[in-house]
């Protein structure tokens, strides 16, 4: 089912609309028992998920809570689940990662952005965050561009303004497709417009058939390979005498703002040999026996890797 994404400014009115949506599409669910009657509505906010404000101020902290919703995600996005994420969402590669998991599924996605003046957020609508941080997550706001995949469709809000109503007919389209069917069973859209949201699988997100040895064998291979860079890289850094404060080691791309850049991210202290062996062996024991396809072992296996190391 729908992936329903947030996007704003901190204090800028996400958490007031997601539980106004939440409320309305389980009011429509309840209308239409008898075609949406398996339907359910999951909600996650920061709140929901354990996630403070502090926690946005250093990257590696962040790191940690882009898990903690990437995994809420992955866990809840199923066949009768609509997923609706309430947080700040500002970092496009972000949203991007997001968008693949829900082309994994094949299913539909929307990103909502809840539009604010920075003075009007600061002046009447700010009340937890500090001046500070919420000053600082301003700044690194990566606005959401309609013309890229993973912000389309974009349905904005002028907070204050614009009522979930004045759209709400829009995102039905987007999250019930089974209403939108016309008395042939094809599914009723205009090219472009919210009937369009359904994300394809594509190359990436499709499993290319291999046998299982192959497979295991790719696993391997692949992973062995990630484990080598890392620790070449702490050999490096150690040989020339910097300090293990932590590193980012990119895999594949050269801009980390470059939404398709892969990197492990680490504190290069706590990482040996041994701990990269017994989570290569914990990876390839959950994957050998998935439908996973092979060109995305390198970038799962990156985040399995983010994950865990920084745990």
């Amino acid at each position: 089912m729908p992936l329903v994404l947030f996007t704003g400014y901190p204090s800028s009115g996400k958490t007031t609309y997601a539980k106004e949506l939440c409320s309305l599409l389980e009011r429509k669910i309840e209308e239409q028992r008898g075609q949406l009657g398996n339907y359910r509505v999951v909600y996650h906010s920061d709140e929901s998920l354990g996630i403070s404000h502090e926690d946005y101020r250093h990257s590696q902290d962040e790191r940690k809570l882009r898990n903690k919703i990437t995994s809420a995600v992955r866990r809840d996005l199923s066949r009768n689940n609509i997923v609706v994420v309430d947080s700040l969402n500002y970092i496009k590669g972000f949203r991007y990662q997001l968008h693949c998991e829900v082309k994994n599924l094949a299913t539909s996605f929307v990103l909502v952005q809840t539009l604010c003046p920075v003075g009007t957020v600061k002046s009447q609508w700010n009340k937890t965050w500090p001046e500070d941080l919420l000053d600082e997550l301003v700044a690194r706001y990566e606005e959401p561009n309609p013309a890229n995949r993973w912000d389309s469709p974009l349905i904005p809000l002028l907070t204050g303004t614009d009522t979930l109503q004045s759209v709400i007919e829009d995102l039905y389209k987007i999250v019930f497709p089974s209403l939108q069917k016309n008395g042939g069973g094809a599914v009723v859209s205009n090219a472009g417009g919210p009937g369009a949201a359904v994300q394809k699988p594509n190359a990436v997100t499709v499993l290319k058939p291999a046998s299982q040895s192959d497979f295991v064998h790719l696993l391997d291979k692949e992973t062995s390979e990630i484990n080598k860079l890392v620790l070449d890289t702490i050999r490096d850094r150690n040989s020339i005498g910097l300090d293990s404060q932590g590193h980012r080691i990119i895999v594949n791309g050269k801009d980390i703002n470059d939404p398709q850049c892969l990197f492990v991210e680490l504190p290069l202290q706590q990482v040996n040999i041994v701990k990269l062996q017994r989570l290569k062996r914990q990876f390839i024991q959950l994957n050998k026996v998935r439908d996973l396809n092979t060109d995305r072992i390198l970038p799962t296996y990156i985040d399995f890797l983010n994950k865990n190391l920084s745990n």
